[in-house]
Formats: structure tokens, C-alpha cells, sequence
């Protein structure tokens, strides 16, 4: 009967001291969502608009935000004519994210992606666009 209670006592002590553990937040800066992204997903209300979002030539562009606030967009892959090549500035304010004229609410970003909302209105219509970025 002593084996098994000290049995309990130690399996209970084991169990029960478990270290806590910090989740892993990735901090949101100018710094830290520099990189090489490409568009991977446009929705709205869970509806993939990417096709009407974007053209096919415009789809597999390479948007380069760099850290000191300037970026580039790259026409790869199928080219646009005219081209879809840019350049220009970018800032983050808060949650708000600011690419050329086109302004976008931060959801997320965890490192690797970055998940923002935009309006935009057509035909009268306005949406809210929820776009994914994905580091490449």
C-alpha cells in the first residue's frame, strides 16, 4: 500500500510540474516583415477572388517590402504589358500597412505570412479583401 501511494505522490509530482511555456510571437516591425512575399490567397467572406483579385499576370509577382521603407514589386513569372513592375514606399503605422496607395489592415503575421484585410470598392460595391502574403 506504501509503494503505490508513493507511486501516486511521484507520478502526481512528475505530472503536475510541467514548465511553462511562452508562445511564440513574432514581433511586428518594419524590420521584421521585411522580405520577398507573394500574394497566395485574396478572399472575401471566405470566397477565393485571387483570379478576379489579380490577373494571371499580376498573380505570381514578387513584392519585396524592405526595412527601410522602401519596396519593389517584380513582374515574374508572366509578364504584364505594360509591365507590373513598381517601386515605391511602404510604412507600417500601427496595424496599418501602406504599400504604394494601397492600404491594408494587419490580422497577422507569424514569420512566414501575412494575413491583411483591404477595402475595395468596384462597381460602386465595396468589400473587405482578405489578403495572404507569403514570404518567399
Amino acid at each position: 500500500m506504501k509503494n503505490i501511494l508513493f507511486a501516486l505522490l511521484v507520478a502526481t509530482s512528475i505530472c503536475g510540474c510541467t514548465k511553462s511555456e511562452k508562445s511564440a510571437t513574432t514581433e511586428i516591425s518594419m524590420q521584421s516583415l521585411a522580405g520577398n512575399y507573394k500574394i497566395t490567397s485574396a478572399t472575401v467572406n471566405g470566397i477565393d477572388i485571387l483570379s478576379v483579385y489579380l490577373p494571371p499576370c499580376q498573380a505570381d509577382d514578387i513584392y519585396t517590402l524592405n526595412a527601410d521603407g522602401t519596396y519593389t514589386i517584380a513582374d515574374a513569372g508572366a509578364a504584364c504589358t505594360p509591365s507590373s513592375a513598381t517601386s515605391g514606399t511602404w510604412v507600417l503605422s500601427g496595424s496599418q500597412i501602406t504599400i504604394g496607395t494601397q492600404i491594408f489592415t494587419l490580422v497577422s503575421f507569424d514569420g512566414a505570412k501575412i494575413t491583411a484585410t483591404s477595402s475595395v470598392t468596384q462597381a460602386g460595391t465595396t468589400v473587405t479583401v482578405t489578403v495572404v502574403f507569403t514570404k518567399q
